[in-house]
């Protein structure tokens, strides 16, 4: 088969978005064109990224660029793109790649207008050839919620699409970087230290990450704490209240600057906390076990396909009462980090360059 060259969309082009397409990029036997928007105003990107992306496909085709095949992220209406992009794009197969899905977004403020944006997932699921998604859980609830959604309608209600689209669909995790973590060994300081690594968002529940720690210090327990992550404008207040809660048990508070330096935070910590209620995979833990951490998950979202029972805990006493064992007995360094190692690129790379071909060449990839 001649060499593919693909046309990649991604409007969000940040965090797990970025890391995962330039490491495909970079590694796949393939030329591709990258067509990207910065990762801001996510809601806005899902409205209007379409008609950005269709004009610039446009102008490359235009200039005798050719494309044997479309690889979106889900933050581009990927029926949109097709036919604004007209005859650019006309009988290239596509394949829509959910790092999430829009049907069990926990929404702080429900509006009529949010409905759009599970309306986009789904057609941008029935317009792709193929649909990719990030673990089983994202896959599974996507299906499940379809049918119930679709019948909002006030009438003419689609049937079978679901269905449609479960035919098409398959899990390919998402891939990470190792080498940045195998530069720094674990290297553990004079007390354990809990990182807690995520966005500092709501959907991510820090309180429930503050409350717990609190509870540990306010019994002496000797133990330290880092707060990393991406941050943003607007941010839970509990930030801004960690120092008060923690003292000087709290060493770290910020985005580190740079890759380096976050990967040397892992690397000096012991136990990795999530208490997310809005996960689809979850890259942050994986890189935080690769790293040398002990992860310690809620028991739900997608964190049961990936972490073991001693991994995970049932509610927030649960979680207190782990952190409480792991301080008091300290996890080896590196005890979890076999459970990353799948998902390294060098793992995961000849699966998605395997179904690239079979999309490309309109044939399916069996499992």
């Amino acid at each position: 088969m001649e060499r593919l060259r693909i046309l990649a969309l991604e409007p969000y082009y940040g965090g797990s978005h970025r890391a995962v397409l330039d490491g495909l990029i970079a590694r796949i036997d393939a030329d591709f064109d990258l067509l990207t928007l910065p990762a801001r105003k996510w809601k806005w990107r899902m409205r209007g990224a379409a008609i950005t992306m269709a004009e610039e496909a446009r102008r490359m085709h235009s200039a005798g660029t050719r494309w044997n095949l479309v690889f979106a992220s889900t933050f581009v209406n990927l029926a949109e793109f097709l036919g604004l992009a007209g005859g650019a794009v006309a009988g290239i197969p596509g394949i829509v790649y959910f790092h999430e899905n829009q049907l069990v977004y926990p929404n702080r403020h429900t509006a009529e207008w949010d409905f759009q944006f599970p309306l986009t997932n789904i057609t941008s699921a029935l317009a792709a050839n193929a649909c990719l998604f990030n673990s089983e859980w994202t896959m599974r609830t996507f299906l499940a919620e379809i049918p119930g959604f679709l019948a909002q309608f006030p009438d003419h209600v689609p049937t079978g699409v679901a269905e449609r689209i479960g035919a098409k669909s398959r899990v390919l995790h998402p891939p990470f970087d190792p080498a940045p973590f195998d530069a720094h060994a674990p290297s553990r300081g004079s007390r354990p230290r809990i990182v807690w690594p995520h966005r500092w968002e709501h959907d991510k529940n820090p309180d429930v990450f503050f409350d717990a720690v609190s509870r540990l210090a306010a019994e002496g327990l000797d133990f330290e704490v880092a707060v990393a992550g991406q941050t943003f404008e607007e941010k839970p207040a509990v930030f801004e209240q960690a120092e008060a809660l923690l003292g000087e048990r709290l060493v770290h508070l910020g985005e580190p600057k740079g890759r380096d330096a976050y990967c040397e935070l892992l690397a000096c910590s012991d136990i990795a906390v999530s208490t997310t209620v809005n996960e689809f995979f979850g890259l942050a833990m994986v890189e935080a076990s690769y790293a040398g951490c002990f992860p310690l998950v809620p028991d739900r979202l997608a964190y049961p396909e990936i972490y073991p029972h001693e991994c995970r805990y049932s509610d927030d006493e649960s979680l207190v009462a782990r952190l409480r064992s792991l301080v008091v007995e300290r996890p080896e360094p590196g005890t979890a980090r076999q459970l990353a190692e799948k998902y390294t690129f060098d793992r995961l790379i000849p699966a998605y360059e395997a179904e690239f071909r079979a999309v490309a060449s309109g044939e399916a990839v069996q499992d």
